[in-house]
């Protein structure tokens, strides 16, 4: 993993997606033993979101790629 500083101000971190997914499974296990933990929870929630919108354009760019052929 990577921590890039954006030109706004903000940092950002950039994975893997095996590392999107151990962190996010990482985080599912901690919100079930842990489910007051709010700040946990909006974690879980921003990463399932990174990687469902990762998922959605590697489909998309499959999709095109195989009309190209």
């Amino acid at each position: 993993m990577q921590f890039l500083t954006a030109p706004g101000g903000g940092d950002v971190a950039v994975m893997k997606s095996s590392e999107t997914l151990t962190v996010e499974s990482a985080l599912s296990l901690y919100v079930l033993r842990n489910p007051n933990s709010n700040i946990a929870f909006r974690m879980l929630r921003d990463v399932s979101q990174f990687n469902e919108a990762r998922e959605a354009r590697m489909d998309d760019e499959a999709e095109e790629a195989s009309r190209l052929t």
